[in-house]
């Protein structure tokens, strides 16, 4: 009996060591700013709404790095979108945008879109926003 416990107990903190493992796998994200708090959504999405010329716009989320960001906003009138700026959102006005779906192959060719449709833009910015969309959407 004893060995047995043992044994659930070594299995137990191999599981557990196994999953903080993967939970703490590299991305194409490490490094890509995530944060967003609700005093940015609020200053950024009157002028995101004007750009995009619709009432009113939610902004959901933000991928930044360097002076780029990918802000992803819900337009009450559009799919939602992935608006990519060069600059500050308040002050430059979208570089291109992107909607849809995305399947889980299609990272190569998303990520290869970016870097031609939003010239400019890191290379780690890119590949960040094709995994994202195209395997860890909900994240």
């Amino acid at each position: 009996m004893r060995r047995r416990n043992t044994m659930l107990h070594a299995l137990t903190l191999f599981l557990a060591f196994s999953g903080a493992a993967a939970a703490a796998s590299p991305t194409p994200c490490d490094g890509v700013d995530r944060h967003l708090t609700d005093s940015q959504k609020a200053q950024w999405a009157a002028p995101i709404a004007k750009q995009f010329g619709v009432a009113k716009v939610d902004v959901l989320q933000s991928f930044a790095y360097g002076h780029w960001r990918i802000v992803y906003a819900a337009t009450h009138e559009t799919d939602e979108v992935f608006l990519f700026y060069a600059g500050d959102p308040t002050t430059s006005r979208y570089v291109t945008l992107w909607g849809g779906a995305a399947m889980e192959d299609e990272e190569a060719e998303i990520r290869a879109w970016a870097l031609k449709d939003a010239p400019g833009i890191p290379e780690r910015l890119a590949a960040c926003f094709a995994w994202h969309v195209s395997k860890h959407r909900d994240m």
